[in-house]
């Protein structure tokens, strides 16, 4: 089902679209399976930002840059969590991401993509599966930074491998 290793560029995000979630699902086990990158899974049924926050501390995903007497809010951890991604080697997986609430999904995305245009030696990378992906890239070429050599469309195509089932 899957193409040999080497058509996967784990130096990409990754967005599979197309065909059913059981065979996406496949896909991605299959994938995954032949890749020697840790994978980090977050849950299917995350929809809100503050599942996105609780599934960062579980997993603890986010190294503090200072101690508090208490806990720490949510934009703190998120701060944190964006600064454990630039220097960390993993993979986060988010299955069948058309769930996920809008706002929050694509500020996510723009962070991760913006993310590795800024530092091409970014570790961590993102896979999704969703049931379409022609609306989720049209709205990552609204919201993402352009750079002095690409427009924000060449950031996404630039940023994204696209596997369409």
């Amino acid at each position: 089902m899957i193409a040999l290793k080497k058509d996967i560029n784990f130096q990409k995000h990754i967005l599979i679209s197309g065909k059913s979630e059981s065979e996406r699902h496949l896909f991605l086990n299959e994938m995954l399976n032949h890749s020697d990158i840790e994978a980090i899974f977050f849950p299917k049924s995350m929809k809100q930002f503050s599942e996105y926050i609780d599934t960062v501390q579980s997993k603890n995903l986010f190294q503090p840059h200072y101690v508090t007497k208490g806990k720490y809010n949510s934009n703190q951890i998120l701060d944190f969590h964006l600064d454990w991604i630039a220097e960390n080697n993993c993979l986060f997986v988010w299955e069948e991401f058309q769930y996920m609430k809008t706002p929050w999904k694509l500020e996510i995305l723009r962070l991760m993509i913006n993310n590795l245009e800024a530092n091409h030696q970014s570790a961590t990378k993102i896979i999704i599966t969703t049931d379409d992906s022609i609306e989720l890239i049209t709205d990552l070429n609204h919201i993402v930074n352009k750079t002095d050599y690409k427009t924000k469309e060449q950031v996404v195509e630039s940023n994204f491998q696209i596997i369409d089932l």
